[in-house]
């Protein structure tokens, strides 16, 4: 049995680790959820009876799938019985990859289609229509239980977008490929087709964990409900996460009520809360608590509860003088505040404002380094066989990495071994000392990368004409990757292919960070610093729920600071050339709230 030291966990989060019967966990930013769930994860692994049951914890992202299952692999625990990963690894790994052959679209063979290629596909599809002003991004997508709906809110497009579609799935059909919505509902579908799946699936895991329950789609609730479900509630679940933070609403997050989840499993679930704040300080607590849009108590309860946080609300800065004001604002939080760079995150809502904000505040501020995860040389598509294969050729040999590199070396070889590769000779630890011995000097990044997978080719005397899954994901991975590098040098960055900024993708995080609002949840950071706040972002001129969900997309921006909050909603900023005029006003929120705010 998993056990724990005395004080190490606080009350609460021990009532929902031994808590034996299914839990809903309602938990506030900073309350130590993460830790909560690892420990969870740990006990309940320390409890199977049989070498065949599995401990499965769904994670929103595989970032948080690393994290946490490094966080077990620390506590001691053998984590051979836990499987984590996303919703659509967890539907690919043990629904459709094992049942597909009773499905008609997928019993011929399928591989997954990567966003870069079905991007083509779609840019293509859409050129005919360039005069009724489609492009691909009106294409989006939503799988339900019954059908795909269509994402774009301009009705009028409706019918248009209808074809190009048709035409899409037409083509994914052909070349017996699906998308990641199509991962879902044929998903759903074959456990409707075969109730047998989820009986099975029901007896093979006595524990399943959903984090982010409140980003979670409709049809992913149904999927996990029905294996959940089969067991007749044998099969206990804890569903954590917190509703103030669901800010994935245009992707069709939601956060299910209690009793619609308890309609849907058919078994109650006991209500709990995580409620103490050991992140940030009283006054940033007191500040964020006014975006809530769910009525949820947090506490201040860690070491910065004390702290005299500055919080301040610029408003009249123009877009032009932006850049000079973050600068000051960095400096001030460095030299007068005492924060250590790497503890800062500069933050806004969409991904456009990121890349020009990190060259611009490289050049004024040459002394500092900045981290933008927009800023990666390559696709960063983590289905990719050979993405797998790039995150140990760029990451150095080190004890703190050698419990994820050797992970990753597993999963290599799992990958290659169902393919057909002959791997009898090479376990993860010789792959990956075999892997630390190649010497590889080229500067150029992608031709780094591709000495580096041609060694790995001759090794497993791969040819991979003969592999097609692999040349297809080869191919994938250096076009996506080339178009981004094209992309990222006519925006200014001339050195963005050096082998040195490939490096730099898989390293700690080091320097100021540079990061969309979405990006950063679940982080933390000694000083946060948002900027693009201003209405037609916050909300989104786009979004149907705009006013709630700027409330959210503010609660999660401002609870991600442990000790200072600069908000920034800078004048002259033009939200879109065809809907808004320049000097748009601050989102309605800042305006309305009646915050004494600090000046520096």
């Amino acid at each position: 049995m998993f056990l724990w030291e005395k004080g190490s966990i606080n009350e609460e989060q021990e009532k929902a680790i031994l808590e034996e019967e299914s839990v809903f966990l309602v938990a506030c930013p900073g309350s130590g959820k993460t830790r909560t769930l690892t420990f969870k994860i740990a006990y309940e692994l320390s409890r199977l009876k049989s070498n065949k049951e599995f401990v499965i914890a769904i994670t929103y992202t595989n970032s948080a799938s690393e994290e946490i299952k490094e966080r077990v692999e620390l506590l001691g625990v053998d984590t051979t019985q836990l499987w984590i990963g996303t919703i659509h690894s967890f539907c690919m790994e043990w629904i459709l990859k094992p049942y597909h052959l009773y499905s008609e679209r997928l019993k011929d063979g399928f591989n997954v289609i990567n966003s870069f290629d079905a991007e083509k596909i779609l840019i293509e599809l859409c050129e005919p229509y360039k005069k009724q002003k489609i492009t691909h991004y009106d294409c989006g997508i939503l799988a339900k239980t019954d059908k795909f709906y269509l994402t774009c809110l301009d009705t009028n497009k409706h019918e248009i977008l209808k074809k190009i579609l048709s035409s899409y799935f037409k083509i994914l059909e052909k070349n017996h490929q699906i998308d990641f919505e199509q991962i879902l509902f044929f998903s759903y579908q074959l456990l409707l087709k075969k109730p047998v799946i989820e009986k099975i699936l029901s007896k093979l895991f006595p524990f399943i964990l959903i984090d982010e329950y409140q980003d979670t789609k409709e049809i992913q609730y149904h999927i996990i409900s029905k294996i959940l479900s089969a067991n007749k509630g044998a099969t206990k679940t804890l569903i954590v996460g917190d509703p103030n933070q669901s800010i994935y609403d245009s992707l069709g997050g939601y956060p299910m009520p209690q009793d619609e989840l308890e309609k849907l499993l058919g078994f109650e679930l006991k209500p709990l809360t995580l409620d103490k704040n050991y992140r940030s300080s009283t006054a940033v607590i007191s500040y964020f608590d006014y975006y809530k849009t769910f009525e949820t108590p947090i506490i201040a309860y860690g070491k910065n509860k004390d702290y005299p946080s500055t919080i301040t609300f610029n408003y009249t800065v123009s877009v032009d003088d932006l850049v000079e004001e973050i600068a000051r604002l960095i400096i001030y939080n460095v030299e007068d505040k005492g924060i250590n760079p790497n503890e800062i995150c500069i933050t806004a809502p969409q991904w456009i404002h990121i890349a020009s904000i990190t060259r611009r505040l490289i050049v004024r501020l040459p002394d500092y380094s900045f981290d933008g995860p927009g800023m990666a040389p390559f696709s960063r598509d983590i289905d990719n066989f050979w993405f797998k294969i790039s995150r140990i050729a760029l990451t150095e040999p080190s004890p703190f990495m050698y419990v994820r590199r050797l992970r990753w070396s597993k999963e290599i070889l799992d990958i290659l071994d169902s393919a057909g590769v002959d791997i009898s000779n090479s376990s993860s630890k010789d792959f990956l000392k075999t892997c630390n011995s190649y010497k590889v000097f080229e500067t150029d990044g992608l031709k780094f990368l591709k000495v580096f997978f041609d060694n790995i080719c001759i090794k497993f005397k791969i040819t991979l004409k003969n592999f097609p899954t692999l040349e297809e994901h080869y191919n994938s991975f250096f076009s996506s990757s080339e178009a981004r590098i094209e992309r990222l040098i006519e925006e200014g960055n001339p050195y963005i292919g050096d082998i040195e900024n490939f490096k730099k993708v898989f390293r700690q995080r080091d320097g100021i960070t540079v990061s969309t609002i979405h990006s950063t949840k679940g982080e933390e950071y000694d000083t946060v610093i948002g900027f693009g706040l201003v209405d037609g972002f916050v909300p989104h001129f786009n979004d149907r729920n705009g006013i709630v969900n700027s409330k959210k997309l503010l609660y999660v921006l401002a609870s991600r600071a442990r000790k200072n909050l600069h908000l920034i909603s800078e004048r002259k900023r033009s939200v879109h050339s065809y809907h808004a005029p320049d000097g748009k006003l601050p989102t309605s929120h800042l305006i309305d709230y009646e915050y004494s705010y600090s000046i520096v």
